[in-house]
């Protein structure tokens, strides 16, 4: 074998593995969008959250709250219908109540089927107003701790899961 058809042979094979790389590497991308929702559409929420962050408390306390802003990208409305995480046996949607008692406003709140996010607008979950109500804790995150908190979603019965941190109020 000379040296020419050597140095082809070793050029054919480099160009083949490499072909080879960039086709898989393709179809594993392609296949991975596909599995996971991202590709045409799929089931994926068309929603953004920000500023997301849960309600650091002491050990005494059973309850805590989500807090966010969420951003509905799509042509329809969506439903907050409740959640889930580790930390807590139950997580549900909560309205803020106002009402008048004697010449004075008493806040409130009441749980609900769901909070709507109004299609190509937005909902702001915040302290004093709606929220997420993480009910009977079985754990309680220190400030600066992450806490996965998975959405749950109408139309749809569709998830999000969010990563939040653990803070004692919106700055700190």
């Amino acid at each position: 074998m000379s040296l020419r058809s050597v140095l082809i042979s070793n050029l054919t094979c480099r160009a083949l593995l490499m072909f080879c790389h960039r086709l898989f590497s393709g179809l594993f991308l392609a296949a991975a969008l596909l599995f996971s929702g991202a590709a045409l559409g799929g089931d994926a929420v068309p929603l953004k959250v920000e500023e997301a962050w849960v309600r650091a408390v002491p050990p005494s306390v059973t309850d805590s709250a989500a807090f966010m802003r969420l951003e509905n990208t799509g042509d329809a409305p969506l439903r907050l219908t409740g959640g889930s995480t580790p930390i807590a046996g139950m997580a549900m949607p909560m309205a803020t109540t106002r009402k008048m008692v004697q010449g004075v406003e008493v806040l409130g709140m009441k749980g609900v089927d769901f909070i709507e996010i109004p299609a190509h607008g937005e909902r702001v979950l915040k302290p004093g107003g709606d929220h997420l109500m993480l009910m009977n804790l079985t754990a309680h995150p220190r400030p600066g701790e992450m806490v996965a908190v998975t959405l749950r979603f109408e139309p749809g019965d569709r998830t999000v899961t969010v990563e939040m941190q653990a803070k004692i109020d919106a700055e700190n």
